[in-house]
């Protein structure tokens, strides 16, 4: 299903964790549903951000399943794309219920499970990461620093049709 994704993702992002597995596996299954609240503090949140970003080149679209992408901010800065354009993607693919959620999030784990950890690593972390049931995680404090990811999710085919590579 996505064993392709989680291994180009730890091929482009040799700093990724199980923290970061278990994000991925998240925002995959679920889109980016969780980030919507306040509709105004998630806009003033997004142009703060794009606006720090700095401009870089790259790849713009990351898959992370076969319809959800990270879109990478500075990239479509630096491509000169429009920031409304970006986020009113992010907020059209976020508000699409996704199905079965939860059991798909379960086959992405036990996917992810089968990535190269080191240790019991992958086995300590989700072990904690169960006790408190389904729910998003942060990037781990080594991929903040060593990848800076800054992107939206983007789901849905109609919305990820045109990052296709």
């Amino acid at each position: 299903m996505i064993e392709k994704y989680l291994k180009e993702q730890k091929h482009l992002h040799p700093s990724m964790k199980p923290q970061d597995a278990v994000k991925l596996c998240f925002q995959a299954a679920f889109g980016a549903e969780h980030l919507l609240g306040d509709m105004e503090k998630v806009k003033n949140y997004f142009d703060t951000e794009f606006a720090g970003v700095q401009e870089t080149d790259g790849l713009l679209a990351e898959f992370i399943a076969d319809d959800v992408c990270r879109i990478n901010l500075a990239v479509w800065k630096k491509r000169g794309l429009p920031s409304k354009e970006l986020f009113d993607l992010f907020v059209a693919s976020a508000s699409q219920k996704r199905e079965n959620g939860k059991e798909t999030f379960w086959k992405y784990m036990s996917e992810a499970e089968k990535l190269p950890w080191t240790d019991n690593e992958w086995q300590n972390f989700v072990e904690e990461y169960k006790k408190d049931g389904i729910r998003a995680v942060h990037h781990s404090q080594t991929y903040r620093e060593q990848e800076r990811p800054a992107y939206r999710i983007i789901s849905g085919h109609q919305h990820v049709e045109k990052f296709k590579r």
